[in-house]
């Protein structure tokens, strides 16, 4: 188990929940039209941040779902990315996005891309 997780024991479920922490991070997008197909930006203002290196004390919520940093194929830039994919659909892709943090444990001095679109192609 990860430094990251926490299990804790509610007396309504038998099984222990995992709880997932991180770094708490807001969410950025333009005052034009949502480009993100859904996504969770097209939905929360807030998201917990999580990934190598990343550190919080904020837990996952229905509100503040779970984003990954990743790099990005440049290997000098980050991503960000929805914890969990769709079935059956490709991505994730830009939507326009980003997310930041004044938090001193924030990954990077400016804001990272929020890849959360996600799109059907072919059948």
């Amino acid at each position: 188990m990860s430094n990251n997780t926490v299990t804790s024991e509610t007396p309504d479920k038998r099984q222990a929940e995992q709880k997932t922490k991180g770094l708490l991070v807001w969410i950025y997008r333009s005052d034009m039209d949502d480009c993100s197909n859904d996504g969770i930006s097209s939905r929360c203002t807030k998201a917990i941040l999580t990934g190598p290196g990343v550190s919080g004390a904020h837990y996952v919520q229905e509100d503040t779902p779970e984003v990954r940093l990743e790099q990005t194929r440049c290997k000098t830039g980050l991503k960000a990315v929805p914890a969990f994919k769709p079935d059956g659909v490709n991505g994730p892709m830009a939507g326009g996005c980003f997310i930041y943090s004044s938090d001193d444990r924030f990954p990077s001095r400016a804001p990272i891309a929020l890849h959360d679109r996600f799109e059907a192609w072919g059948s």
